[in-house]
C-alpha cells in the first residue's frame, strides 16, 4: 500500500515494524480484546493443535477490532484507515511527527536483513541491506562491500542491544540467520 501525502512525501506500508504505523484499537473494544486474550490462555488445550486455534483466534480478533494509522515522518500529517482514509492535520508545524512509534523508543529492539541475488535483470539493484535503523534501505553492486556492511551493522545493534533478528541471503540461500530468543 501507498499513500501520497498533501506533502508530497510517500508513505509505504509493505513491510512489517515501521515506526510511522500503528494498529488503532477503540476502547469501546479494549477490554473484549484482552478477555479473549485471557480466554485463549486460560482455556487453550494441552496440544499444539489447540494452542494454534487459539492464537488464530487472538490474530483475527485483533485483524477485526483494529485500525491501521499512518504518520507522515515529513509534516506529522495522520491517516487512519477505517474502510476509507481519514486525515487529521496538525494543528501547528512543531508536531511531534514519531507520534507512533514504539514505547521503548531509542531501545526498540529492530531487524536487519540483507539480500544479494547475481542473476538480477541489469535494471534492478543486486543487493540491498534493509534495517530499522536506516531510514531508507541501501543498493549494492557489490557483494563483499555488502557482506562487510551487513555484518558491521549486524555487530553493532547486537552489542547495543537493539536487535530481534537478521538474516543475510544470497541468490536465495539463508548466509546467516540469527533471532533473539526473547524480546523483552
Amino acid at each position: 500500500m501507498k499513500i501520497m501525502c498533501e506533502c508530497g512525501h510517500p508513505i509505504y506500508d509493505t513491510t512489517d515494524y515501521l515506526s510511522y504505523k500503528a494498529h488503532l484499537i477503540s476502547d469501546q473494544d479494549w477490554f473484549d480484546f484482552l478477555d479473549e486474550i485471557d480466554s485463549a490462555i486460560e482455556k487453550s488445550g494441552p496440544s499444539e493443535i489447540d494452542k494454534e486455534k487459539a492464537l488464530m483466534k487472538i490474530r483475527t480478533l485483533s485483524s477485526n477490532l483494529t485500525k491501521k494509522v499512518y504518520q507522515c515522518n515529513k509534516c506529522g500529517i495522520v491517516f487512519i484507515n477505517n474502510n476509507r482514509l481519514e486525515v487529521f492535520r496538525p494543528s501547528s508545524d512543531s508536531v511531534n511527527k514519531k507520534l507512533l512509534r514504539s514505547a521503548h523508543g531509542d531501545k526498540w529492539k529492530g531487524f536487519l536483513d540483507g539480500d544479494w541475488m547475481d542473476n538480477n535483470p541489469v535494471w534492478r539493484v543486486k543487493g540491498f541491506i534493509a534495517a530499522s535503523c536506516l531510514a531508507e534501505g541501501k543498493q549494492y553492486d557489490d557483494w563483499e562491500i555488502l557482506e562487510k556492511e551487513y555484518y558491521l551493522i549486524f555487530n553493532e545493534l547486537r552489542e547495543k542491544n537493539l536487535l530481534r533478528s537478521s538474516s543475510l541471503k544470497k541468490n536465495g540461500n539463508v548466509l546467516h540467520a540469527w533471532k533473539l530468543t526473547d524480546v523483552n
